[in-house]
This record gives C-alpha cells, structure tokens and sequence, in this order.
C-alpha cells in the first residue's frame, strides 16, 4: 500500500526484496519492448489465462479464516499494544490506526497510537517508549525497517516483548528473523491482477508501460510480477519498465511520461504500481487522448478511484480495503499477544474496480467502502466475541 498525494512525501518502506524473477523483469529504465511472435491461437489461450484472473478479482471479496479460533477475551485486562506507523500525516496510516483502536477497544486492549513524523530516530524514540511501558506487543506499521532499529528490537525482545512488522513485507517474503511475526500483504499479487486485465482490455495486444518506484523496496517485485503476466499471457504485446523514485514524483513524471510516450506513440497502457502519482501521470495522459494511454494501477485510494469514476486517465485501479487490513493486522498480533503461533496468511483481498463497479465505492468514492462486510463477522466468530 502506498499513499502519497503530497509532493513532499518520501518513503523508503522495506515491503520487499527483490526477488529474481523481478530482478530480470524490472529494470531502472526501458525493458525491451515485443515480448515474442504470437499466433491466434496462442493470443487467445494467454487472454484465457487473464481472463480467469480478472473474473476472481472482480468479485466482492470472501473471508477466508486464516487459523484457528482462539479466545481474544482472555487478552482483556493489562495488555497493551503499542504501535508505530511508518509517519502518522500519512492518511493512509491514520485510518488503519483508527481502526485497529477500535478492534482493540472491543477486545479491552490498551492501544497506543504512537505519534510520528517518520524517520529512523522517530521510530527509535517510539520503540524506547514501548518498552518502558512495559507494553505486551510492539507493531511497526506501514513498512519501517526492522533492520534501521536492530539495536531496539533487540532490547524489546530482551524484555521478553515480541515485535511484529505489519503491512511491510510481501506474502512470502524472507522478514527480519529479529521479529515474533509479520503480517505481510500480497504486492505480486497485484503486479498480476493489473498486466492480465489490460491483456484482457485489449484482448492480448497491450502495449505498456510498467512504472516502479525503486526507493521503495516493494516496488520491483510488484513490477516484476507485472512484467512476468505479460510474457506468460500476452505474447503479442509489448511490454517496457521506467523507474521514478517516489521522491521524484512530482519533479519527473510528467517529463520521463512524455519522453516516453512521443518516443512509444503506441503505447496504450501506463501502469504505475502505487496509484497516487497518477495525479502526476494525469496532464500526460490527457494529451494522448481517448485513443491514446490509460492508467492501470493499484492501491484502490480514494482520491485515485474518484479520477477512474470521472473518467479521468484512470480506467482500472486494484483496491483492497484498509478497514479488512486493520482487522487481519490485529488479528495476527492478537494471536502473538495470545501466546500463539502466527499464521502465515491472513487472505486480505484485493478487488477490481472500473467504470462497471465504482459506483459500489460511493459517490465521491470512499476508502474501504464497497467490499463487503463479511470480515467483521468472520473475524469476531474466529476471536470468540461474536453475539
């Protein structure tokens, strides 16, 4: 997840490494370009392939238990989870925060919301904090790396109080073996969903443009995995990556787009893997026209899906709901708080939306909303709270 509709936002979040798959596929630059000759029918059975991924993702979610139940209740009275987002201006951050307070609040946790700017010497003031309150459970929230604040996670583990980085790393990603558990997000997953709906879109003959962001380091596996869906299904189209770090958003989308497009006048499909700069994709995009480039991104933030309902360069956008993700964060840390063994996957989701859905989100579309609700149920049965 990313967020970043101010300028002078920089994050170097460690959501992942890069693993050798994205490695060969995303590249600081342009990747070459056709990805191999094509016959009809090979067209036909990679759009086939994109089509199955399309159809599971356009669904209002399902939850999915991620372990055993197990009796939250036992957790109320004492406990106290102290937790440290990545930078507490980022909105992003403050409704996961918000919510996990409330999940607490249900439970008879103490919840502490530790207030921050971001920056290594922040969160180690944060971790100093936690362990003199004697807190039960330390959460790094939003992608702080564990590796910057070794010395503290080191003195809260030698107080016997478990650390869990939260909405960090990839599912499946090697974490930091300093920590109790992660509760990871799946990135690749979203890389997938983006290349095979514009195969889909334009029935195997995508010609695109993937835009990482290597300042964070979730952003090439994301792009990988992207680039990696369209060989595997999309023999007929072209595909190329362009990195633009974060911190250079606002300074040099709009000149590398437009460099890119005038020199790649066929490009049909931009895809940034964080869907906030779209905000600086938007002047270049317009420029192309209804025949030219289009947005496909991920993230599902609010502002960027009222772009895709406008009809503003933005006609697909990955969403996931922030509300499911706070509960699967709580879920898991509970769990820690508990004595328990964390679960490998907590099956947060991720939803298409277009032009065919948006209305779903709300009008302007809100962040969380038009998922369902069947978490909430699901999550309180599995923690024995449920009425």
């Amino acid at each position: 997840m990313f967020w970043a509709q101010d300028r002078n936002v920089r994050k170097s979040w460690p959501r992942r490494a890069l693993g050798a798959a994205a490695a060969a596929a995303a590249v600081s630059g342009w990747a070459p370009g056709p990805i191999s000759a094509a016959t009809p029918s090979s067209i036909a059975r990679g759009v086939g392939r994109a089509e199955a991924v399309v159809a599971e993702y356009s669904r209002v979610p399902q939850f999915i238990p991620p372990g055993p139940a197990f009796d939250a209740g036992r957790l109320d009275g004492g406990k106290t989870l102290f937790s440290i987002p990545v930078a507490s201006q980022d909105p992003f951050l403050q409704i996961l925060e918000s919510d996990m307070q409330q999940v607490a609040k249900r439970v008879g946790i103490r919840f502490v919301d530790y207030s921050n700017r971001g920056g290594a010497s922040a969160w180690a003031a944060g971790m100093h904090q936690a362990v003199a309150e004697h807190a039960n459970l330390i959460d790094l929230l939003g992608g702080i790396n564990p590796e910057e604040l070794t010395p503290q996670v080191e003195r809260a583990n030698a107080a016997h109080i478990p650390v869990v980085a939260s909405d960090a790393y990839s599912l499946g990603q090697k974490s930091d073996p300093m920590l109790a558990a992660v509760m990871d997000v799946p990135y690749a997953e979203a890389g997938t969903i983006m290349a095979d709906w514009a195969i889909v879109n334009s029935n195997g003959h995508a010609d695109a443009l993937v835009i990482e962001s290597n300042d964070v380091v979730s952003s090439p596996e994301e792009a990988g995995a992207a680039i990696t869906a369209f060989h595997a299904n999309c023999p007929e189209c072209t595909v190329r990556a362009l990195n633009i770090p974060v911190a250079d958003w606002a300074s040099q989308t709009q000149t590398k787009v437009a460099s890119y497009l005038k020199a790649n006048p066929g490009t049909n499909y931009v895809l940034p893997v964080y869907d906030s700069q779209s905000q600086y994709l938007l002047p270049v995009i317009a420029k192309t026209g209804d025949t030219g480039a289009h947005i496909v991104t991920y993230d599902g933030t609010a502002f960027v899906l009222d772009y895709l309902r406008q009809g503003r360069g933005v006609i697909m956008d990955v969403g996931e709901d922030l509300k499911w993700v706070a509960w699967a964060v709580m879920d898991q840390e509970m769990r820690v708080m508990a004595g328990l063994a964390p679960v490998p996957n907590e099956h947060t989701p991720m939803m298409i939306w277009t032009a065919q859905n948006i209305a779903q989100a709300g009008n302007p579309p809100q962040q969380s909303e038009g998922y369902g609700n069947g978490f909430v149920t699901g999550y309180l049965k599995l923690w024995g709270l449920a009425s």
